[in-house]
Formats: C-alpha cells, structure tokens, sequence
C-alpha cells in the first residue's frame, strides 16, 4: 500500500539548507578536479542512449574475448550502428584500416579494465590493503563485498567460505596497525570496527530455497558459523547483504537467527524500493526490543530493480518494488525515519544504527534534518557509498564530521563486470541523482524537491 505521510512532519526548510550547502561544497570540489578519459566515456554514455546502450554490452562481453581480432570484432559490430552516435575520435579508430586494428583493441581492452579498477578495488586482500589503508587515511571505512554470481556448487561455496575466513583474519589483523581515526571509530555508544565485511546468503549454499525455508536456514546456520566466530574473535562487523526479493524474508529470519545464536558485530541491509521496506523495518525494530541487541542497518534504495520487474511480469505476480523514482525517495525517507526512531541511546537497550546508503543529496539531507530534530550526535548515524562514485559529494559529508563507509567490490574481473554493468547503468540512467547532479547540474530546488509533496499532489489529484 502507498502510504501518504502528512507532508508536514518534514522540515523542508532545513533540508533545503543542509542540501544546499552540500550541493556548494559538491561543486567547490568538482571545480578543482579534472576530467578523466573514463569520465569522458561516461559523460558521453549520459548523452546518447545507442552508445550507452551498445557500449554497455559490449563490456559485459570484454572478458570472453581474448584475440584482439575477437576484441576488434565486437567492439565494431557494436557500436558501428546506425542508431550510434560516437565520439569523434572513437569513430575515427574504429574506421581505421586493418593495421590499426591491434592498437584499437589494445586500448580498448586497457580502457575499460581502467574502468573496472575504478568500481573494483582488487582481487586478494593483498591489492585491496595499500587501497583501503589509502582511503582510510582520507578518513573514510570500507564495508568489503566479495563480487560473483549465485554459487551452483559445493566448490564454489567452499571457496567462498575459504576467502571469507581470509579476509576478516587478514584485514582485522592489518588494521590494527593504522592510524587512529577518531571520526570513523567512535559511535554514539562504543567504538566502531575497523573491519567490515558483506556477505550474501547465495554465496554460503548451493541453493537458497525459500520453498525449504526450514531446511535452508539449517544449512546456511552450518556454512556461515565458523564466519561469525571469527568474526567474534577479531570483533569485525559482518553485514548481510539483500539480493533478489524472493531472497528477502529469508535473508532476514536467517539474520535475526545468527544475532540470537552468535555474538557478532552485527549488520543488515533494507532496501527501500520495496514496497514491504516500511514493514521490513518494522520488524527489524521489534526483534532489537525484544532482543536487546543493537544492530546496523545498512538503508539503501535497491539495484535490482529491472530484474524484479521483469520477473513479477513475466510470472504474472504482483510486482515488488515502487514504479516510479519518487515512490522510492520517498519510501526512504520514511524507513530512515523510522531507524532514527529506535536509535539505542545506552548500551543496555536493544535498537538500531542507521548506516545511510545514498548518493542522493535530497535524501542525506532529509536524515540530517532528522538527526537534528531528535537531538542525535553526528556519531549516531554513518555514511555509506560506492567505491569509486560520487568523490564529491563524499568530501561535502566528511568535512561536515560524519563517518564515511565505501562498499568496496573484491573479486576478478570476469565476474566483477556484471556488478561494474550494473555500476555504469546506475551512473547513467534517466533516473539517476548523480547524473541529474553531476552531468546536468539541474538547480538546486529540482535536486531537493520533496518526493512527499509529489505523492501528496498526485494522491490529490486521484482523489478528483
């Protein structure tokens, strides 16, 4: 159901002060940065629909390919159509006689794997360490998330098993070593881990079966325990990451399972461009009371949206997720309300952290009006985005004195670039903030403008 809040309870005064004053140091930043060769690619994929489009599909094929003839091919029969437009100098290369060939792949290949190490922080703990060390001395966290697709065998399961142990015994015993950072390690009531892993249900089991519910939740409890005991050793926060929606209730009870039975740093992610989010965070929020365990949840927006609609069609269900960007804004805004309200204000009650995943300005600042309202400290809530986006608007938030998190994708390239696909679609769609903000500099009002006041008018508008 589309829930229509009294448009009043948002100060929209203040949040279009604190946006505003974002937005000013958001440009201040991008005014002294340069324009790199994959920002270029970018910003042209944001102006002509057929490149973005072919270009896209052609870097979801780039690992299968290992000739430079075989790169070259594609990449022509790609973007070589009628309904692109290139760049000037693209076209040029790719019209280019058979001896430039090689080099036009070359370049190619090494343009979009530069692409990918922009999203992508590494492949063992080994690369990623000098990385994360580096962003932690800018005085931002990482939450790390081990890239790949759903796990079809026990091989793959083990293996992820394997690497996971690694990581939380490697990266907990490097971080010991670096600087104090008093911004990113001291919450509202206890310090904060340096280290912080996702985790995906699909990634510990063969099959997670909704329709077992029962059984699968057995076997996830046996491939995810020896985890959460090193996690307990090395006292690292281990945040469960939402999937597809069939994946969602299971995730959940399988969460609120492992917080009953083990006594980890805690953390899960809602995403609100669900329409059960509000009721989702309901639930989470009676658990902590009931429990008296303190959580974090990871609040973002969702990156399955085309695949869950899609599906719900193609199954003739109802679909899941809210049709339109403002639906979703708006969801948001409600459920970090709702968060900030179960805010633990001592050690001995159970209740919620809220750890913001958003780019979005108008949203960031809605929570910071919130935050204020209800007398919280910066150090109540956290900050979280993606490695390798949005750098400006990560310099406004910690030169305002809140913690930053960047969830940081590890893994090779291979499977790495259905996430990096995902990554440049988020960049580039119609719908995106970053792009609105970023590329097109729309004013100030149009990026703030309330969701609430548009469903409010529309829901009017329904009722003539």
């Amino acid at each position: 159901m589309n829930r229509i809040p009294d448009v009043s309870v948002y100060d929209e005064q203040r949040i279009m002060q604190i946006g505003c004053e974002l937005l000013a140091a958001m440009h201040e930043h991008e005014a002294k940065q340069a324009f790199s060769a994959t920002e270029k690619l970018m910003d042209w994929a944001m102006k002509d629909h057929g490149f973005k489009v072919q270009l896209f599909r052609f870097v979801d094929t780039l690992p299968t390919l290992h000739t430079s003839s075989q790169v070259y091919g594609y990449l022509a029969d790609f973007l070589l159509q009628p309904e692109v437009h290139l760049p000037l100098g693209m076209a040029t290369a790719l019209k280019a006689g058979k001896i430039f060939r090689p080099a036009v792949a070359m370049t190619t290949r090494k343009q979009i794997e530069h692409m990918a190490k922009r999203f992508i922080a590494g492949m063992t703990a080994n690369e990623i360490l000098p990385v994360l060390e580096k962003q932690w001395e800018k005085q931002t966290a990482f939450s790390i998330d081990l890239l790949g697709e759903e796990c079809l065998s026990e091989e793959e399961t083990d293996a992820y098993r394997v690497r996971y142990l690694e990581l939380v015994q490697q990266l907990s015993t490097a971080t010991k070593s670096w600087k104090a950072q008093l911004i990113l390690e001291e919450g509202m009531l206890a310090n904060v881990p340096r280290t912080n892993l996702s985790l995906k249900i699909s990634s510990l089991v063969t099959k997670a079966d909704p329709m077992d519910f029962e059984g699968t939740l057995a076997k996830l409890d046996q491939a995810i325990k020896p985890i959460l005991l090193q996690a307990v050793q090395c006292g690292a926060l281990i945040n469960f990451d939402m999937e597809n929606y069939a994946l969602k209730d299971l995730t959940i009870e399988f969460f609120k399972q492992c917080c009953e039975k083990y006594n980890f740093v805690a953390g899960i992610a809602l995403q609100a461009y669900l329409r059960s989010a509000e009721d989702d965070a309901h639930n989470l929020i009676e658990f902590t009371k009931r429990t008296g365990r303190q959580i974090t949840v990871r609040l973002v927006k969702g990156a399955y949206w085309d695949f869950e609609v899609i599906n719900a069609q193609q199954m003739g269900w109802k679909i899941p997720v809210w049709m339109h960007k403002h639906e979703t804004d708006a969801c948001y805004e409600r459920v970090a309300d709702l968060l900030l309200t179960a805010t633990p204000r001592d050690l001995s009650q159970g209740g919620i952290h809220l750890a913001l995943g958003s780019h979005n300005v108008r949203s960031i600042a809605s929570v910071l009006s919130t935050l204020e309202s209800q007398g919280l400290p910066k150090n109540a809530i956290e900050m979280q985005m993606l490695y390798g986006m949005a750098d400006s608007i990560k310099v406004a938030i910690i030169e305002r004195g809140y913690r930053l998190r960047e969830y940081v994708p590890v893994g090779e390239f291979l499977p790495g670039m259905a996430y990096l696909v995902r990554r440049l679609l988020e960049n580039t769609s119609n719908e995106s903030w970053l792009r609105a903000g970023d590329h097109e500099r729309l004013p100030d009002n149009v990026l703030l403008e309330s969701p609430h006041e548009i469903l409010d008018l529309e829901h009017k508008r329904a009722k003539q």
